[in-house]
């Protein structure tokens, strides 16, 4: 199961169960209504809190089981971890209520729908391996008979400690991402036929990736190398709520040769793209969690960068086409997958034009004749092999020259033209002009299409 494409991969964080109370139980499509804003308890762990609750009441004669606020607030729950919010963090439904007075069984049907971002019942956002304890709805308190007389059990799966001892649970065997609904599982409560009524509250416990929080990194997906993205990070609770007092720390890049940061204002940043590729992101930040602990958290930004045009401009006024300085933005050779330009518009008269001191690989490869009557540029590749992988082409007088050296073609579906030296044809390649080759050309396992081009070969 791929992670929702709103949740972003994450860095590993410590695992621990989540408990998300106050969940409203009912038989109708439309459960109970949000219980409010959830409390955040920062107090240590065990110690008694105040939570707001939902109270869920099952009338045995009428086969209901329904869900409203309660008149007064519960206590005595531990601090770790503990939210409400049915509708709003997790959503449960009823449904089938039924009892059979003679094995004195009230039975129904319940299911649990993940509104939180991250996942339940898996520590692992990635592969989204379930958690052996599985997504458990536990009692928290109750039940207690409110008419009627007798004594209500929960057959259950299990008892376990959640927020007290000896607790019974359901266990849902599943990992339920974003809005995911679980299958149904049938709940069990014994009683006798003299209640009438009885209130109860649930709650979930369940193992998540983020227990401590997470930070989700918002911003475009992709840049182009040479320019910027402004990347904001967002520091967020283990539900997924905006949390304002989290504390930037740190912005890195996976590979600062591909992109890095031009720079940091807490949770901005700008971030250059240099070469094309795919580079990961993380920012790192520190928040307080529902224990009152100041903890680390972390996410990522996966960032692609796309391939650009690199301008010559013999800026550093020597002819090495591998020296940087010659080359613009940003002072970077032309990469496999970039296209050379080299003009007759340079900055500076007089700076010279390229030529190989080694083997070099490009995308494509374009030597443009633009200002009549200025000088002419060409690119000198001597002895050693240009290796194009894009279209390649020359205009008017301009020219790619060489000795014993070849323009290697190995793009698919790509065009060639102009005055070129040896060629080697591996990929396959179409004339969008007449081509003049100062020695042979070669088509060794590609393909050269020519429809109505001339082809001139000067020393074959």
């Amino acid at each position: 199961m791929p992670l929702p494409s709103r949740f972003p991969a994450r860095t590993a964080a410590t695992v621990a169960g989540l408990a998300l109370l106050a969940i409203a139980c009912t038989d109708r499509s439309n459960p109970a209504a949000p219980p409010g804003a959830p409390p955040t308890p920062k107090t240590p762990p065990g110690t008694a809190v105040t939570v707001q609750a939902l109270e869920c009441t099952a009338n045995v004669r009428e086969r209901t089981v329904s869900c409203a606020n309660p008149s007064a607030r519960s206590s005595g729950l531990p601090s770790y971890l503990i939210v409400g919010g049915q509708n709003v963090f997790v959503q449960v439904t009823t449904a089938n209520p039924s009892y059979d007075a003679g094995t004195q069984a009230f039975t129904f049907d319940m299911t649990l729908r993940n509104l939180i971002p991250q996942p339940l019942g898996t520590t692992n956002a990635n592969t989204l391996a379930p958690d052996p304890a599985g997504v458990r709805i536990f009692v928290h308190s109750g039940p207690t008979v409110t008419s009627g007389t007798g004594t209500v059990t929960v057959a259950g799966d299990g008892t376990d400690a959640f927020t007290a001892a000896n607790q019974p649970y359901y266990q849902y065997n599943t990992v339920l991402e974003e809005f995911e609904v679980s299958a149904p599982r049938t709940w069990q409560m014994n009683l006798p036929t003299t209640v009438a009524t009885f209130d109860f509250m649930i709650a979930v416990s369940t193992a998540v990736p983020y227990p401590d929080g997470y930070i989700d990194v918002l911003g475009n997906n992709s840049v182009r190398s040479g320019n910027q993205r402004t990347l904001t990070a967002v520091v967020r609770t283990p539900v997924g709520t905006e949390d304002e007092a989290g504390i930037i720390t740190d912005w890195t890049s996976g590979d600062p040769l591909l992109a890095d940061y031009d720079s940091e204002t807490g949770n901005t940043a700008v971030v250059h793209g240099l070469r094309a590729g795919t580079v990961t992101l993380t920012v790192s930040a520190t928040r307080v969690n529902y224990v009152g602990a100041t903890v680390p958290v972390s996410g990522t930004h996966v960032l692609t960068v796309a391939p650009i045009r690199r301008y010559w401009t013999g800026a550093a006024a020597t002819t090495d086409w591998n020296t940087g300085g010659n080359w613009a933005p940003d002072n970077i050779v032309p990469q496999p997958t970039d296209t050379a330009v080299v003009t007759d518009t340079l900055p500076v008269a007089g700076t010279p034009y390229p030529q190989l001191t080694q083997n070099e690989t490009t995308g494509g490869v374009e030597v443009d004749d633009i200002t009549p009557g200025g000088t002419i540029p060409t690119v000198q590749i001597g002895a050693f092999n240009l290796t194009a992988s894009g279209n390649v082409f020359t205009t008017n007088s301009s020219s790619i020259t060489g000795s014993a050296g070849q323009v290697v073609l190995t793009g698919i579906a790509r065009t060639v033209r102009g005055n070129l030296p040896r060629i080697n044809v591996t990929g396959t390649y179409s004339l969008d002009g007449n081509l003049n080759a100062n020695h042979r050309v070669r088509v060794q396992g590609g393909r050269l299409r020519n429809q109505s081009f001339r082809v001139r070969v000067n020393n074959p």
